[in-house]
């Protein structure tokens, strides 16, 4: 059994990392670029269907053009975090709601992450999306 002390830290551990993913969103939300790189790893990677970049330079050029006109209002729930010692590894599902050229959309995936802790700090070296639809909100995703 572990002692008090190793299950308490992992407790810390797995708070800590499900509130980077909300920072995320956070910072999604409000088009914040540069804090969007800064949760990742310098040697990061984003993957996104055919989309794969890694390192700050990429995710940031990446993160530029994604953003756009997109007006993503993401939400997190559903972690499942194993934590080992300074890396762990976890998923999330997504939904998503957002405006792209003028047109409300709804949609859905989930993240499979891996962190590393830097620094003290959780930040992520792979985030990999799975996107299952993203849809004009008037058709339905049904």
């Amino acid at each position: 059994m572990k002692t008090l002390e190793a299950r308490i830290q992992e407790i810390e551990d797995r708070e800590s990392i499900r509130e980077l993913t909300a920072m995320y969103c956070k910072c999604v939300v409000q088009a914040d670029i540069d804090a969007i790189v800064d949760l990742f790893t310098p040697d990061g990677i984003m993957e996104a269907g055919d989309t794969h970049v890694a390192g700050h330079e990429k995710l940031r050029a990446m993160y530029d053009e994604a953003m756009g006109d997109l007006r993503p209002l993401p939400c997190v729930h559903n972690h499942i975090i194993e934590v080992e010692g300074d890396r762990a590894r976890g998923t999330c599902t997504l939904e998503l709601r957002g405006v792209a050229d003028g047109t409300s959309q709804i949609g859905a995936g989930h993240y499979e992450d891996e962190f590393q802790r830097l620094d003290g700090g959780w930040k992520f070296s792979h985030r990999n999306l799975i996107l299952y639809h993203m849809v004009p909100l008037s058709q339905g995703w049904a």
